[in-house]
């Protein structure tokens, strides 16, 4: 950041950093970002959608996470599996200026309580549960990262995510990812290229779901799309 040679209007953090596989920045390293931006008269905004994986990694409220920012922004069906929605939280003034532009956009829903009890309904029920949701995504680093042609980034996981990227061809995975889900286990319907024609990448959340299958039966189906 030091070597940005303009004046910065905004300072924008994705925690988890979803292209990384879920990466976190170390929590002073975070601290002295947003204190960049403060220190030249910049706004700092947290893209918080998936917050509640951030806090399980950070071992720290989302709260105080959320604190470190001027505005955030959440999302209510990343995570905790809610209604798709989101929410913004910052200062009143700023926020009835977003109010306005969601008006001026269109995004004005008749009703929102579906959505906000949905989210407040899935809060209650699954933030307590995003340590259980880290530790499994460091379980399954641990099964499978001694398997041929797999790797974990990042390696251990740093929220209750992580890529896995697999050395097959694009067809040999959707062939074996079928002969899954034909069996009775949805893996994925298909995997992101990347520049080595000869891998692909995934990226695993773990909810509840993935805590309701084997740790062993996990790593097998890893092992079967690699082939």
């Amino acid at each position: 950041l030091d070597d940005v040679a303009e004046a910065p209007a905004a300072l924008l953090v994705e925690l988890p950093q979803r292209d990384l596989g879920g990466r976190l920045p170390p929590w002073d390293d975070l601290v002295a970002q947003v204190d960049w931006a403060r220190d030249r008269g910049a706004a700092a905004h947290l893209d918080g959608a998936r917050l509640w994986e951030a806090s399980a990694g950070y071992g720290r409220p989302p709260a105080e996470i959320a604190g470190l920012f001027d505005t955030t922004y959440v999302s209510f069906y990343k995570g905790i599996g809610a209604l798709a929605g989101c929410c913004l939280a910052g200062p009143l003034d700023v926020v009835a200026e977003v109010r306005e532009w969601r008006r001026r956009m269109g995004g004005t829903l008749y009703g929102l309580w579906p959505g906000a009890a949905s989210a407040l309904s899935c809060l209650r029920r699954r933030l307590p549960l995003m340590p259980a949701y880290l530790e499994r995504a460091r379980a399954i680093a641990d099964a499978v990262r001694d398997l041929p042609g797999v790797t974990v980034v990042p390696d251990p996981p740093q929220a209750p995510m992580l890529h896995l990227l697999l050395r097959t061809g694009h067809d040999g995975f959707t062939a074996a990812a079928r002969s899954l889900a034909e069996d009775g286990l949805w893996t994925w319907e298909s995997a992101v290229p990347t520049g080595d024609p000869d891998v692909v990448r995934v990226e695993l959340s773990v909810g509840d779901a993935t805590l309701a299958v084997p740790v062993a039966e996990i790593r097998g189906a890893i092992a079967a799309l690699v082939g």
